[in-house]
């Protein structure tokens, strides 16, 4: 037998094991906003991609609509506070960065700065959005995927011993558990 689930506000039981992620963009006066976000797929393809689905009433929305373009910056199991707070408070009122104590770092091909304390930094640009209703769907194209030298594998890629990503699945946040395979499926 089988029960319904109840979804949660915003879906959030929807979430079954995505990576927890801090958005920056930077609006037309330079400042940065940064929020949390777990709404976020890589998109098989030729093209490196990914979708990533934003309430149309936060901030980084109106933000990625001026600039098409964004920073995804993977946290780290430690930085769970960060997360909730990135993601209870607005940016129109507070400077999330200064107040979570983070440090940017220059992107190579966007304006939106990457979360140096984040261990892997992906820059994007928008290709396409989807008007959802409530949210907009955000198709981008990945220009760039960063990893800091301890999460390197020295061989451009990422090391897997380290890879200590903070995951929000059920409501909920985890610690990535240790691989159960190499390689694809």
């Amino acid at each position: 037998m089988r029960t319904i689930v109840d979804t949660g506000a915003y879906g959030e039981y929807l979430h079954y094991g995505l990576p927890l992620t801090l958005v920056t963009v930077q609006g037309p006066d330079g400042r940065v906003n940064v929020s949390t976000n777990a709404s976020i797929a890589p998109l098989p393809g030729d093209e490196n991609r990914l979708a990533m689905g934003v309430l149309k009433v936060n901030y980084t929305n109106e933000l990625i609509a001026q600039s098409r373009e964004f920073a995804v910056n993977v946290l780290t199991s430690e930085m769970r506070a960060i997360a909730r707070q990135c993601g209870y408070i607005s940016g129109t009122e507070v400077d999330k960065l200064a107040l979570c104590g983070l440090t940017t770092i220059p992107a190579r091909y966007i304006g939106a700065p990457l979360i140096e304390q984040c261990p892997l930094n992906i820059e994007c640009r928008v290709e396409d959005v989807h008007d959802l209703g409530d949210i907009d769907l955000w198709i981008a194209k990945i220009l760039a995927v960063e990893v800091d030298e301890a999460w390197s594998n020295g061989r451009g890629g990422v090391n897997l011993q380290h890879y200590d990503l903070l995951i929000y699945a059920f409501g909920h946040t985890f610690k990535l558990g240790p691989m159960v395979g190499l390689g694809g499926l």
